[in-house]
Formats: C-alpha cells, sequence, structure tokens
C-alpha cells in the first residue's frame, strides 16, 4: 500500500502565483519535495466549505521555467482549480500542512473545526507576527480584519518558523504555548539559482529586489541615489518589485526619475530578468526596518554579492558576520554614505572576498528539514 499523502493547503499561492515572499517559499517545497510520503496540494474552496485535492497539473504549472506572468498562470490554473475534488476526513487524517499566511474567515474556521475534532493531523509555517506586534505599520483597524489567521493558530497543533524571532513570540507572546512550538527552520538563499559571481570594478550597478512598501524604505533608497547624482557621482540604481496602495512617497519620486538614464525601475520582474540584473550589480540594498525574515539580502549573499542592509534582519542574524554594511539608522545620508564606501574598489573587494566564506543555508536544507518535521523524525 502506498503511503499516504500529506496535503499542502495552496489556497493563496493558486489564486495569485507570485513568485516573491511566501509564494517563493511554496513554490520551492513542492519543487524540492522528496517524500517519502507524497505531496499533494490542494486548497479550500469557499463555496464548497471544503478542502479539495489538485491534479498534477497544478504542481507541474506553480514549479515551471518561470517566465509566464502571474497573469498568464492563473489563467493556466483557473480549469485545474475547478477540477478541485473534496477530501475526505478519513484521507484529511493523514496530514494536512498549511505553508500560507491567510485572513479568510471561513477558512481559518475550517481549520478550527478541524483541529477542535482532532480529525486531521494538522501543522502550520509561521512566518512572523508583524501586522499584530507592530499595528503602527499597518493601515489603521487592519490587525482586526487580520485576527482570524491568529485565532485558527491558537488551535493548530504542530507549528513550524522560518526564524528564532518568530518562535520566540509565538511561544512568549502570540501564543504561550511552547508545547506545540516545533522547529525553526531557515529559508534557502539559493533560489535565484544564479553562478556565484565575482568581483568586478566595471560594475557601477546597485540593486533593490523587493516590494515597496513604507517599512522597506525604497523612498529613501531613492533619495540617496539623488544626492549622489546631484555630486555627479558615477553610480546606477534598479528598482525591482511591485507597489504597494500604501506606498506614498514612491510614486512621486519614481515618476521624477524617469528621464534619469541611471535608474530603471522594472516593477514585477521575471526570474530571468533578477538574474541579468544581479549579474551587473556591485551590491544589493535592503533596509527595511521591520522584517519576518529579509529574503533578499540572503540570496545576495548567497550569489556572491555584497548587501548594504539594516539592523537586526532575521535572515542575517543567522549568518556569520561579512560581507555587508549595516545600516543602524535608515536615512538617504546613510544609505547614500554605505553606497560611497562600497563605490572604493579596495573597500568593495574586500567585501566580496569576506561573501566567498559564507555558508549560505539552501532550499533543499529547508525543505529536507521541513519533510522531517511533517513525518514526525524531526
Amino acid at each position: 500500500m502506498p503511503p499516504a499523502p500529506i496535503f499542502a493547503d495552496l489556497t493563496e499561492l493558486t489564486s495569485n502565483p507570485l513568485r516573491t515572499g511566501i509564494q517563493r517559499v511554496e513554490r520551492e517545497i513542492l519543487r524540492r519535495w522528496s517524500g517519502p510520503r507524497p505531496l499533494v496540494p490542494c486548497r479550500f474552496d469557499a463555496e464548497k466549505l471544503a478542502f479539495c485535492a489538485l491534479p498534477d497539473a497544478v504542481v507541474e504549472i506553480l514549479t515551471g521555467d518561470g517566465k509566464h506572468s502571474v497573469e498568464d498562470e492563473t489563467e493556466r490554473l483557473l480549469p485545474h482549480l475547478q477540477k478541485g475534488t473534496p477530501i475526505s476526513t478519513t484521507d484529511l487524517k493523514a496530514g494536512l500542512h498549511n505553508p500560507e499566511v491567510f485572513f479568510d474567515q471561513q477558512r481559518a474556521e475550517a481549520y478550527r473545526a478541524l483541529c477542535h475534532e482532532g480529525t486531521a493531523s494538522v501543522s502550520w509555517l509561521v512566518y512572523d507576527f508583524l501586522p499584530y506586534l507592530h499595528p503602527q505599520d499597518w493601515e489603521p483597524r487592519t490587525t482586526g480584519r487580520l485576527m482570524h489567521y491568529v485565532r485558527a493558530l491558537r488551535e493548530v497543533p504542530r507549528a513550524a518558523f522560518i526564524s528564532e524571532q518568530t518562535r520566540r513570540e509565538y511561544v512568549h507572546r502570540v501564543i504561550r504555548k511552547a508545547g506545540r512550538a516545533g522547529p525553526a527552520i531557515p529559508l534557502g538563499g539559493d533560489g535565484v539559482a544564479i553562478s556565484r559571481q565575482m568581483f568586478d570594478a566595471k560594475k557601477r550597478m546597485f540593486t533593490y529586489v523587493g516590494t515597496i512598501e513604507p517599512r522597506k524604505n525604497v523612498a529613501d533608497i531613492l533619495e540617496a541615489f539623488e544626492l549622489l547624482w546631484q555630486q555627479d557621482v558615477d553610480v546606477e540604481l534598479t528598482i525591482i518589485g511591485r507597489i504597494e496602495s500604501r506606498s506614498t512617497r514612491e510614486p512621486a519620486i519614481l515618476e521624477r526619475l524617469k528621464a534619469e538614464p541611471r535608474f530603471r525601475y522594472l516593477g514585477h520582474a521575471s526570474d530571468d530578468a533578477i538574474r541579468q540584473t544581479l549579474q551587473k550589480t556591485r551590491a544589493t540594498l535592503f533596509v527595511s526596518s521591520l522584517e519576518g525574515f529579509g529574503i533578499p539580502p540572503y540570496e545576495s549573499l548567497a550569489s556572491g554579492i555584497p548587501v548594504i542592509a539594516s539592523a537586526n534582519l532575521p535572515s542575517l542574524d543567522v549568518l556569520p558576520q561579512g560581507g555587508r554594511v549595516i545600516l543602524d539608522e535608515i536615512s538617504p545620508e546613510a544609505i547614500a554614505g554605505a553606497v560611497r564606501q562600497l563605490l572604493d574598489d579596495p573597500f568593495a573587494e574586500r567585501l566580496w572576498g569576506e561573501v566567498t566564506r559564507l555558508r549560505i543555508p539552501t532550499w533543499d536544507g529547508f525543505v529536507q528539514t521541513l519533510a522531517s518535521w511533517l513525518h514526525g523524525t524531526g
């Protein structure tokens, strides 16, 4: 008899197939899962009020070459989502894993019911508690609308985490049930799939990859480079990432910089576009004031490229020192000063050398550790 499957709840990913953040984590789990129990994708169907198993074609689409746009993948996924079949209570007992963050009340209530009845072996991968512990960084009343997730998490018997910071917050501030807390499993840094880059003094470009939202301080990056260009510094900047609606400073600056030949804004870019940009990059920038993990600087270092980063990023806390300039203050002036440091060839070459000595966790390691935990052996 074949081993019973573990069902992976991919409701958000299958309806909004982005390639960054949590969606990247989900894709890597699908891509690298090696068993022994099969991982079967499912989604919560709000009309049927049931978790529905999805066909293998969904995995094929979500683990593809990354050349399709979000719109294309959404269209390709749709007919397969309609073929989803409700999972029986008996099958759910084998295991239901949620690697997503969601705020849908019906889905949350479905999890609460499963956990309360003890009809399924339920586990969650928890990313962060930022909206709950730092509500000032979100729109007013946002936290109240998001409480369905935490209410459901309180009932979930097993939880793993992407950082020790999140695990501590779960145990001491949010759920306060240490017995349910599983391991903190660092994410992989090798998802960009680029060969390790080498220092080249001719590279003058700095790159930001990530969403554009207030806590990421992208406006400060843009203003820092405006200062440098006003001082005739020979340097280029590329910004990659979609703008969130809460970003009020960045749109005006981006409009102002449209005619600047040393600046590029690529929006939501493909994996190929990100790789091509990183191959021309001297250093990346990531100066977020608040993160659950912070994967872009982690991936930059895994690619061999130094980083200008803000302090206290969970992703960098798991690594030895080296290969980065850490800013205690986030301001255009501080960022511009760090860029000037990295434009100095001897300084930059030293940082590039430090990066080569870092050992960044891999996605294979992350998925293997997660699988061991889900199988009850880790």
